[in-house]
């Protein structure tokens, strides 16, 4: 049987609503009445020196887990993480007009690309801001070890190098700007997610690491073990969390980068569809009829008035709560370890979830539930068959959450499948062909670091 916990779902909107007072704050506009709004001080009023008090530790805090939110899961100005990897793997097919979206669709990325230099430094941005507040509020406070705010900011920070390293070639660099820019050197995709770990790691060590994220920074630990091809020890990290346990980013109508990005290129903006089967490769998200991904066809066409629209019904709403971390992917990585020792539990543990879709359900998706059931699965008869039913279960568990390109990187690097066979291929549906890209380059702009040339290799 799965495992429950009676207060599983984190209700954590304070960080994402405080960045709007936080950002009334930097502007150097009081906050102490109404007839004071125009008595602007400075301009330049969040400084290294008045960041140190606790107004100005909130500030940080809160600046740096709004960034992460718009980089990993928002912002509809410009295209997220788990949105533009989802793009390029076979959960979405491009149906808009923008030619870096669809170079990311196609697998042949120009380093000129602005979409994804975008992402690549809004990425980067909430990682150094994340580093940065972790630092300064530890060396801030009378008590480090009572802050909980710090292993919070390692959690996220950790998550950010999870992000990189599933996502972009070899050879990212990573900068220091805590008091200064100090050009880092590139590292490697298994470099990024060992340095993930040290993170989770530190996190789950401190003293006042409060519950929910001590599970999220857990999920993120097993995240990046399962990537450095330590099922086992990926396993051993997440044993403790719950099933039903759900860590969302939260998403408003403030302004452009709080809503939820997903929802906005799909639903309004129709630049995105639900894919099928994409580039005969892909899996059949709509023709399955899952539950675990409904969708809606709404009669109509794209962005491009040519392509096909298809709706994504986990998401219908700009302030829809996101799962960042979930006791799901707890069970599935799980299931993975059991299969590589060679057991035969782990179709056990995907049956249970399975089993348990009525309840989980509610958890993964509170503002939009799908319906329906899952009926038990059978282990195949080969083991290359196994393979591709844990990864369907990974699929349909996990999408448009921004795991599907790392796993399928995965499939070719840890268990020798062809890149071809893998990714969508053969002809694209808005003429041409597909190409052979598995991750996304480092943009050009970042050739600005003198410890940066390129990417030391485009390999899985």
């Amino acid at each position: 049987m799965t495992k429950l916990s009676t207060s599983h779902v984190r209700r954590r909107n304070r960080p994402f609503l405080a960045a709007a007072i936080a950002a009334v704050v930097l502007l150097g506009v009081p906050l102490t009445g109404c007839g004071e709004l125009l008595e602007v001080n400075d301009p330049d009023i969040v400084t290294p020196d008045n960041l140190t008090d606790e107004l100005g530790l909130e500030t940080l805090r809160n600046g740096a887990l709004s960034n992460f939110q718009e980089a990993w899961s928002a912002d509809e100005a410009s295209d997220n993480l788990t949105i533009f990897s989802g793009l390029m793997s076979d959960e979405w097919f491009h149906s808009g007009t923008f030619p870096t979206r669809q170079e990311a669709d196609r697998r042949e990325f120009q380093l000129t690309n602005g979409t994804m230099e975008g992402m690549f430094f809004e990425l980067q941005r909430a990682r150094a801001d994340l580093e940065k507040a972790a630092i300064r509020i530890e060396r801030s406070v009378a008590d480090p070890n009572a802050d909980a705010r710090i292993p919070e900011m390692q959690t996220f920070a950790g998550f950010t190098y999870v992000g990189f390293g599933e996502n972009f070639c070899n050879g990212v660099p990573f900068s220091e700007t805590l008091d200064s820019i100090l050009y880092g050197d590139p590292l490697t995709n298994a470099e990024m997610f060992t340095k993930a770990v040290t993170f989770f790691d530190a996190a789950l060590a401190h003293p006042a690491v409060d519950a929910d994220v001590a599970n999220l920074a857990r999920i993120g630990k097993g995240r990046a073990l399962l990537n450095l091809d330590q099922a086992g020890a990926a396993a051993t990290a997440v044993a403790g969390v719950p099933d039903d346990f759900v860590y969302y980013t939260y998403h408003s109508n403030v302004e452009s980068k709080t809503r939820l990005g997903v929802y906005h290129l799909n639903h309004e903006a129709e630049r995105w569809s639900v894919a099928d089967s994409e580039g005969g490769n892909g899996l059949p998200f709509r023709s399955a009829n899952d539950p675990r991904v409904p969708w809606s066809d709404p009669g109509d066409t794209g962005f491009d008035s040519e392509t096909p629209l298809y709706l994504l019904m986990l998401f219908q709403d700009r302030t829809d709560r996101f799962p960042l971390g979930t006791g799901v992917e707890a069970r599935l990585i799980e299931a993975e370890a059991d299969y590589q020792a060679g057991g035969s539990n782990w179709i056990t543990i995907l049956n249970g979830l399975r089993q348990d879709f009525a309840t989980l359900a509610p958890a993964l998706y509170p503002d939009n539930t799908p319906a329906g059931a899952l009926a038990d699965t059978i282990v195949p008869a080969t083991a290359a068959e196994q393979e591709d039913l844990i990864f369907y279960e990974r699929a349909f568990w996990l999408f448009a959450t921004g795991h599907r390109l790392g796993d399928l990187r995965r499939l070719i690097r840890q268990y020798g499948r062809g890149t071809e066979t893998v990714f969508p291929t053969g002809a694209y549906h808005k003429t041409g062909s597909y190409a052979t890209d598995v991750n996304i380059p480092v943009p050009q702009p970042e050739e600005n670091n003198p410890n940066f040339v390129s990417c030391s290799d485009r390999n899985p």
